[in-house]
This record gives structure tokens, sequence and C-alpha cells, in this order.
């Protein structure tokens, strides 16, 4: 594993950090390229910090761009493999940031984007409890959850009609699976969106995640 490069933005105001999100990019970006997206969650989060890690390993294409786990070969069967191997380094990374910042899980969220947004995914199901909510930009799971998992998140996905790389169907199905296994869950499918994130479908990814904050304190009120 190369040192990994960490972006890292303070909460807007001078105080203390609320909440912590972390932001995992595709495969063949970087760190860089979510920090636009970074700041617009912040907008509506003005006491989160944002956290944005480079990808653990280097493209094979492009040696000067990173990934989270190798897409040279990738199929369904090898998929989940590969991610089972880098999730330690990334549930180390989470809670390292977490006492950096000393926010806790429960104010932690993934927000990931294709290759980032499946990662987030595995990561809230191999360790629940590390993040309170994931938003999933046109990602899907490695591996369904299966029947009986308990997955304490509340899970956003949001994902483009005409995506071509990773087809909606999996943020469909996913979110039927979610439902059934009683996991808060929102599911947006953006017309006329391909495999990109953009402006439109950041607001809201962000504005679920807002939604669902509420939600969850209301319900504790109540």
């Amino acid at each position: 594993m190369h040192h990994q490069h960490v972006y890292r933005f303070a909460a807007t105001p001078e105080h203390r950090a609320e909440r912590l999100f972390v932001f995992l990019h595709g495969a063949g970006a970087d760190a860089h390229s979510l920090i636009p997206a970074a700041f617009k969650f912040q907008a509506r989060f003005p006491s989160a910090a944002l956290v944005l890690p480079e990808g653990i390993k280097r493209c094979e294409s492009d040696p000067t761009r990173q990934q989270w786990f190798s897409n040279r070969g990738l199929t369904d069967e090898n998929r989940m493999s590969r991610i089972e191997q880098i999730l330690p380094d990334v549930e180390y990374l989470i809670r390292r940031e977490q006492a950096t910042h000393q926010v806790p899980a429960e104010r932690t969220v993934l927000i990931g984007f294709s290759q980032g947004g499946t990662v987030a995914l595995e990561a809230i199901k191999a360790c629940p409890g590390v993040a309170n909510a994931v938003v999933a930009f046109s990602a899907r799971f490695a591996r369904l959850p299966q029947t009986g998992s308990h997955i304490p998140a509340r899970i956003h996905l949001v994902h483009g009609e005409y995506d071509a790389i990773v087809s909606r169907v999996h943020s469909e199905r996913a979110a039927r699976v979610l439902s059934a296994l009683h996991v808060p869950c929102t599911l947006d499918v953006i017309g006329d969106l391909g495999h990109a994130l953009t402006h439109h479908s950041i607001c809201i990814g962000s504005l679920r995640l807002l939604q669902g904050i509420f939600e969850t304190r209301r319900a504790m009120l109540h």
C-alpha cells in the first residue's frame, strides 16, 4: 500500500466539527476530483468536517490515478474478495479520522461515487456501526446483503437512469433488499443522467441525508 494522500477540510464555523463526511472517489480519479461535491455537501451541513482520502491502489492504466481495488479482470465472482482485502484499511482510515476529529461513528457519513460508493456500501455492511449513513452515487453492492443482516445505518442511493457503467438495476435491487431488511433507505433515479456526478445528483444526495437526519431526530422526540 503506497502512502495515502488525504485532503481534510475543517467545519466552516470555527467550532469543533459536529459531523464527519468521508468521501470515496471513483476508480481512475483522485481525491481532488470530489472536492467540489464535498463543498456542496458542506454548504448544507456547515458543521461537517470533510475528509477525502485517495484510493488505496494505483490504476494499472494510468499510474497517476488511484482506485480502491483493481478493475482489471473484474467479475461478479471476484469483486467481493477484492473488496474484502481492502476493507480493513478502509475501516482503519475511517476510525482514525473519527479519532482525529473527535466525531463518533453515529455522526459519520460515508459518501462515495461509483467504485467509492461500492466501498462505502460494503464497509457499512461488513463493519456495522462504522458510520451512521451512506450516500452512494452510481454504485452497487459487490454482494447484496443477506437475509438476517443487521445494518444499523441509513442508506441513500442516487443513480443515473442511463448509467451504462453501473446499471441503475443494481440500486433498484439494493433498495428492495434493504427495505426487506428494514434498513432505512431512499432511492433516486435521475432522468437523463449517465455515469456521472452532477450538481443535481449531489443536491438530491445531500437533501436525502438531511431529511434522514431530521426523521431520525423526530422519531427520537416522539
